[in-house]
């Protein structure tokens, strides 16, 4: 599970979707931007970037009794 730390500067009473702040997550030096209530929810929807996905599996399953498969 991620942890954020959301810090609104400004937000317009107006236009509520309107808002102005920073995304920082929690362990690292990275900061990003938002303007808006959808920017921000796309932010913290997005996967970690530090996440590892695998496309391949690691290990190869080998069948029982082949002792040298190829």
């Amino acid at each position: 599970m991620d942890s954020y730390i959301v810090r609104l500067y400004r937000r317009d009473t107006e236009n509520p979707e309107n808002l102005v702040g920073l995304v920082e997550t929690v362990g690292e030096e990275a900061k990003r931007s938002f303007h808006t209530v959808n920017e921000l929810v796309a932010i913290l929807s997005e996967s970690h970037p530090h996440e590892i996905k695998i496309s391949q599996p690691v290990l190869k399953v080998v069948q029982s009794g082949n002792k040298n498969p190829r």
